[in-house]
Parts: C-alpha cells; structure tokens; sequence
C-alpha cells in the first residue's frame, strides 16, 4: 500500500534540491510544487512499480535535518499513527 503523506513545497525549493524531492517522490510521497502560494505541479511516484514500504526511521532523520527539529515530534507521532491503522 502507498503512502499518501502529501508534501508542500514552493518552486524555488524544489528548483535547488530536486533530488531531495525526487527521492522523496520515490520513497511514495506525493509533493505539490506551489508558485507564489498556489499549487501548479504534482510530482509524485510512477503507479505501475510496487511502491517500498518507507523507512519511517530515514524519513524522521531527513526531516530532523531538514528542519532543525522543529515540529519533528509532533509530526512522528501523527505519522506513527496513520502506518498503525493502515497495518
């Protein structure tokens, strides 16, 4: 099953760490690349390859580190729940 964390980022971020994003698209997430506060683009992973399982240990690191810690918490444990009533 995929995961269906959806994921905003703006143009510009998108434009200096496409590869983040684009491993992130293949990890599953699907990431709406907004233009000046409106959505304009999806990225998100091909349907037809059977999705990975994420790692939810690598996805709180990067975003640890993407993030400096802010919000960290909250977010692993909203995300903790989801994976718990999908399994």
């Amino acid at each position: 099953m995929m995961c269906n964390i959806m994921v905003k980022a703006t143009s510009r971020s998108v434009h200096h760490a496409f590869s983040k994003y684009l491993d992130m698209a293949h990890e599953g997430q699907q990431i709406v690349i907004t233009k000046r506060g409106k959505p304009w683009a999806k990225l998100e992973p091909i349907q037809g390859e059977k999705p990975k399982k994420l790692d939810w240990n690598k996805v709180f690191e990067r975003t640890r580190a993407n993030f400096k810690g802010r919000k960290v918490e909250a977010v692993k444990a909203l995300l903790k729940m989801r994976e718990e009533e999908r399994w």
